[in-house]
This record gives C-alpha cells, sequence and structure tokens, in this order.
C-alpha cells in the first residue's frame, strides 16, 4: 500500500507538471508574439519576464531553452528576464540555453550558436546612467549612458553569476569562469575569470 501511494503521487506529479508545462509554452508563445519576438522553436520552463520597447528588436534561432526560478533551474531562484531597448536589437542564434539571466539590449547584443548561460549571469550593453556626476543628477541622465555593441560568439559558455559589460567580444569556445565580470573582449579558445576578468589559460583542443 505504501508503495502505491508513492507511485500515484509521482503519476499525479508528473501530469501535473505536463499540463502546466503545455500552459507555460501558450503563455511564452502569446508573450512573445505580442513583444515582436521572433523564435524558431524554444522550451521554456516557469514565466520569464520580457519586454521589447516600440523600434526595437528580438531575433532568436532553433532550440532555445530557458529555465526560469527555483523549480526549474539548479541554484538560479530568479526568472530569465530579457528587455530590449528602442531601435536596439538582441540577436540569438540555434541552441541558447540559459537560467534566470538577465539580457538588457539598449544598442546592440548578439548571441551565436550553442552558447550555454549559467545561473544569474547578467548581459548588458549599457552603463544605464551618465558618468559625469553633474549630468547623472539631472534629467538628462539616461540620454546621455553611453552604451556598445556587445557579440558572445559561437559555443560560448558563460558561468553562472558573471557579468558581460558594453562593448565586449567573446570569442568563439571560450569559457568565462563563474562570478566574472567581463570589461574587454575575451579572444577564442581561452577561458578567463575573476572581477576584472583575466586570462586564465588556452583550451586544448
Amino acid at each position: 500500500m505504501h508503495k502505491l501511494i508513492i507511485i500515484l503521487y509521482k503519476v499525479i506529479k508528473e501530469i501535473r507538471f505536463r499540463i502546466a508545462f503545455m500552459y507555460r509554452q501558450i503563455y511564452i508563445i502569446i508573450i512573445f508574439y505580442l513583444n515582436g519576438i521572433e523564435c524558431k522553436s524554444f522550451k521554456c520552463y516557469g514565466k520569464p519576464k520580457l519586454n521589447v520597447s516600440l523600434g526595437g528588436k528580438c531575433q532568436i534561432g532553433r532550440n532555445f531553452k530557458m529555465n526560469n526560478g527555483v523549480h526549474f533551474s539548479n541554484g538560479s531562484v530568479k526568472p530569465c528576464k530579457i528587455f530590449v531597448g528602442k531601435d536596439a536589437s538582441l540577436i540569438i542564434g540555434d541552441n541558447l540555453g540559459m537560467s534566470g539571466v538577465l539580457i538588457c539590449a539598449k544598442d546592440k547584443i548578439e548571441i551565436g550558436n550553442n552558447v550555454k548561460i549559467g545561473g544569474e549571469a547578467k548581459i548588458v550593453d549599457s552603463n544605464f546612467h551618465s558618468l559625469d556626476p553633474f549630468i547623472r543628477a539631472s534629467k538628462e541622465d539616461i540620454q546621455n549612458a553611453k552604451s556598445a555593441p556587445v557579440k558572445i560568439c559561437d559555443n560560448a559558455f558563460i558561468g553562472t553569476n558573471s557579468i558581460i559589460t558594453k562593448g565586449v567580444t567573446i570569442g568563439e569556445n571560450s569559457i568565462i569562469g563563474a562570478g566574472s565580470v567581463v570589461v574587454k573582449n575575451i579572444p577564442p579558445n581561452e577561458i578567463w575569470g575573476g572581477n576584472p576578468a583575466k586570462f586564465i589559460k588556452k583550451l586544448k583542443r
């Protein structure tokens, strides 16, 4: 009897999960459509937060997967957040996987194929505020924030809690260690880590 109860519980749990998954897929299709997001195929666990401004552009390739919240991601308690500003663009290739990640495009962010982005990493292409303290205290603050495109090349791996800042290119196959802050370009086939991120070693092929 005890084993039967356990089996029944697991069956009910699986059925509930599948129903919830189907609901979330429908929800995401609607949210993608309302935000003008083009996506060829995806799997979404949990509910992300998405906002594409008028004039913004967001294109996503095949097999896009995102995990949102503690129930769907190892170590991440937050949902994925994608924000694309007016006249900005976010272009994502095929087979991207991410968990609880923040992506904020004020200019342009381009992510290649087969990229993995760890829990609660952040990718931003703007300072969000002026570096001038007098402008920062004025109403002209946000308009004077500096932005520069970010590019993450094919097969890159961004470790959990890393921050990728404006104007950075991460080369093909390169790995960014957990908790790193990337403030300059990373060549292909290298491992970098730390704050600010520094070269650790070459990748062996």
